[in-house]
């Protein structure tokens, strides 16, 4: 008999003794463990199993007791009182915390099994990771899984949670530490005291770390220790016995943990799960998150909440970009808003009709989708929901923190300004500011503001960006328009590029040429103001010619982006290189228009090719894709990709950051084709290069990576290399490109470093395994330059007995020539 069996029929064994008395009918971990000779971990780990198999029930309290269940899986009315059996009943059909969590049963049915997999894992559960977009719902199935957790007996009534963001603390490394591990009096200026930290007060429940790529490499470190020996000290503690913890760490990150956190770091949480966006799941989803957070409003404000079909609609097909975080405070605004005019009018229940334009203008866009049966007009109230033409209600079980603060300053607001005896006009002016300032939103034209891409700051100097918000705010204030964001930052991009032409460059200035001119345009007078300012602040004269450009930028306030763009597609050797840079790119501009394919040093380039092609098709909207590259080794692609598919290609390599932001802005917002948008970004490519160490945009110099060993870009190229010792490889490299730059007088920047860095080990292990590249060099080719480069990589052939061919030189050489 299995140990499992022999515990089961030990509480069988109670209940056929047929006592009246319900605690004889009960055992608990100590009885079990007194009676069988266990251990209390090996009888609590059995008996959650059985109530896992349903085969024993189980009562919370202190202790946790458990009974059986019977043959039928029901207790006998006659054995426990009426009380009892109903708890129990109760007990075996709650099976999880998940059961309620929706998409338990649709999308979120692989994820939900394992958190539940995490937390019962013997013997303390398994540390997880969470990823997923900004806010898909990290935070809250982290605390779902803790529940879960004390659901089955793993965490107690008194079990902690806490929840950390690590990027509170993230300009303050030290600060975090001591926040997250504590220390001891006099550990650094201003620690007057000993201070235990957030590892020390979850014991023996969870801690939840957000945003987790914000902790340093030695947090990280420390944390993984943790995880290994269950021990820690506080800083500044050296000598002392090290303290003993009981934690279960979950962290969530929206970040590709492949590149923002220690490989070390990462192996120790053997579960990770990626929440889907809310994009990814069902409209029948999607409509049940609608549903529960109008019933969680309902029952904040005790008002019933009547929702017209046509909001339904749009909340259900609009395009959400912060996701479910976005969904409630987007249903939160349009409740606050109608919640305010119910008070003001003194109506008896509040009624979302979405007139707005921007309701009608995605619901016109989804006239053709069908499906439209599920959107019916809805009442809401506390916590229960019916439609309009049924009385029957669906409950939802909601849970109200302390949310309703805003509601009470409505009233508040309302009542105070009805004492002052103001106008109705005056109160809903006034409550709307009130609205305007508590949501951080402008909510006047239906339309909510992002925030300014902070991202755009590094590109775009503090005065340039300041007279082109000036001159934008004027626009909207005087037309009466919505200025696109998109405006703002790809007008402060082309300025700061024309700044920076004019203070700098030696070559002289040719105005690009307007391929759409504005006639009688109403933004003529702005963009002479503009104009102006930029002269007087930046001491600089633009040309006339600029004129119709800026004018042309402004008037994109009054069109929609290009309907036809042109595609880009970035191509990047290494892992995580093309596609980080797309996001960057993406993230600074505010949109999604640039794709990246990154070139692992062991893929093929035939594979590469069919990668490219593959993209290309998707990008390609009928203008042509222009591909941006990191080597030339990739020229021959456009010609062939030509051939294949028909669709018009060009590649431009040896591309910069700056090149591939001008490149997406003007993709995606100039009206010009393939041909000329290659053109001026190889004009751009001219200035940047004479002018590279006056340029601020990204491609800084003093070898940062090289200097400071950016833990992040060696952990990428550890990842593109089998065998060999990255930080033993990269030192010999160190000593080659500096000797390379003295003798040819280049600076080291950062793009050059990554290119030769990325290139050069795959080298080394191709030659070492005697696959190195192989194709003809032709003896013009072997210029000073590549003499130079052989003489200097052969160290490399002497310290890794490996033989370089000719290719495999003439390609390094083609990496450094631009530079020079």
């Amino acid at each position: 008999m299995s140990r499992k069996e022999e515990i089961l029929a030990f509480v069988r064994e109670r209940r056929a003794l047929g006592s009246a008395k319900q605690s004889d009918l009960e055992v608990t971990t100590l009885d079990v463990s007194e009676n069988l000779a266990l251990s209390r971990t090996a009888a609590s780990r059995e008996l959650n199993a059985l109530v896992r198999e349903k085969r024993l029930g189980k009562l919370k309290g202190k202790p946790v007791k458990y009974y059986y269940l019977g043959e039928n899986t029901a207790i006998e009315p006659a054995s426990i009182p009426t009380k009892k059996s109903e708890q129990a009943s109760k007990e075996i059909k709650e099976t999880s915390i998940f059961s309620d969590f929706i998409g338990a049963k649709g999308s979120m049915e692989v994820h939900t099994n394992l958190a539940k997999a995490a937390i019962m894992y013997p013997p303390n559960g398994l540390h997880t990771i969470i990823l997923g977009s900004t806010g898909v719902g990290k935070t809250t199935f982290a605390k779902i899984m803790f529940q879960y957790g004390q659901e089955i007996g793993r965490f107690n009534d008194k079990s902690p949670f806490l929840h950390f963001n690590c990027s509170d603390y993230s300009n303050n490394p030290q600060l975090l530490l001591s926040v997250l591990f504590g220390y001891v009096k006099g550990a650094f200026t201003g620690a007057e005291a000993d201070k235990s930290g957030m590892i020390e007060q979850a014991n023996h429940g969870v801690l939840f770390l957000d945003e987790i790529h914000r902790l340093p490499p030695e947090g990280q470190e420390m944390l993984f220790t943790i995880i290994d020996t269950r021990k820690y000290r506080r800083l500044g503690e050296t000598e002392s016995v090290a303290r003993e913890v009981d934690v279960l760490i979950i962290c969530a990150t929206t970040e590709n943990i492949e590149s923002s956190l220690l490989q070390t770091f990462k192996r120790r949480f053997p579960m990770v799960l990626t929440l889907p966006d809310l994009k990814d799941r069902s409209t029948q989803e999607r409509l049940q998150l609608i549903d529960y957070f109008f019933c969680l409003e309902s029952e904040k404000i005790d008002l019933e909440i009547l929702v017209k079909a046509n909001v339904l609609e749009y909340l259900s097909t609009y395009h959400c970009l912060g996701n479910i975080g976005q969904l409630k405070n987007d249903i939160q605004i349009f409740c606050a808003k109608e919640f305010a005019q119910a008070m003001i009018k003194k109506q008896e229940r509040i009624e979302i009709t979405g007139e707005d334009v921007e309701i009608k203008r995605v619901l016109q866009e989804n006239e053709k989708n069908k499906g439209k049966e599920l959107f019916r007009d809805s009442i809401y109230y506390q916590g229960k929901k019916k439609q309009e033409n049924q009385q029957q209600e669906i409950n939802y079980a909601v849970v109200t923190g302390n949310e309703s603060s805003f509601y009470k300053s409505i009233l508040e607001k309302y009542s105070t300004l009805l004492r002052e005896g103001r106008s109705i006009k005056e109160i809903q002016q006034k409550i709307t500011y009130f609205l305007d300032d508590f949501f951080a939103v402008d909510l006047k034209p239906e339309i909510i503001e992002r925030p300014r891409n902070k991202g755009i700051e590094k590109l775009v100097s503090i005065e340039v960006l300041e007279i082109v918000d000036k001159v934008i705010q004027e626009i909207s204030n005087e037309l009466e328009v919505e200025c696109d964001p998109h405006v703002t930052y790809n007008l402060a991009l082309h300025i700061e590029a024309l700044v920076l032409k004019l203070q700098t460059s030696t070559i002289s200035y040719r105005a690009t040429k307007v391929v759409e001119k504005v006639s009688g345009s109403p933004l003529r007078k702005y963009a002479d103001k503009l104009i102006a300012e930029v002269n007087k602040q930046m001491n600089i004269e633009i040309p006339a010619e600029e004129q119709d450009i800026i004018e042309l930028f402004l008037d994109t306030i009054y069109k929609d982006v290009r309907k036809n763009p042109i595609g880009i597609l970035i191509l990047m050797h290494g892992i995580g290189v093309a596609t980080n840079l797309a996001k960057m790119v993406n993230d600074l501009l505010g949109i999604h228009h640039a794709v990246g394919v990154d070139m692992p040093l062991d893929d093929s380039v035939e594979n590469v090719y069919q990668k490219a092609v593959a993209v290309v098709k998707t990008l390609d909207q009928g203008s042509g894709v222009l591909l941006l590259a990191d080597m030339g080794s990739l020229a021959t692609f456009p010609a062939k990709i030509i051939k294949d598919t028909g669709i018009d290609t060009m590649i431009i390599d040896n591309v910069t950051s700056p090149i591939i932001i001008e490149a997406t802005r003007k993709a995606l917002f100039a009206n010009m084709g393939l041909q000329q948008l290659v053109n001026e970004l190889l004009e751009e490519a001219n200035y940047y290069t004479a002018n590279r160490k006056n340029t601020n945009i990204f491609d800084y110099s003093s070898r940062r990576l090289i200097k400071n060993k950016d833990h992040l870009f060696y952990h990428s190229l550890e990842k593109s290399v089998i065998f060999l010792n990255v930080y033993g490889a990269t030192e010999i490299l160190d000593e080659i490109l500096i000797s390379l730059s003295k003798q040819f007088k280049f600076e080291i920047i950062d793009t050059l470093v990554i290119k030769f860095y990325f290139h050069c080990l795959g080298m080394i292990e191709r030659a070492i395994r005697k696959e190195g590249l192989q194709f003809e060099v032709e003896e013009e080719e072997k210029d000073e330059l590549y003499q130079l480069v052989a003489k200097e990589l052969n160290i490399l052939e002497r310290t890794y007995g490996a033989e370089l061919s000719a290719s495999e030189i003439l390609y390094v050489t083609k990496i450094i020539r631009p530079f020079i």
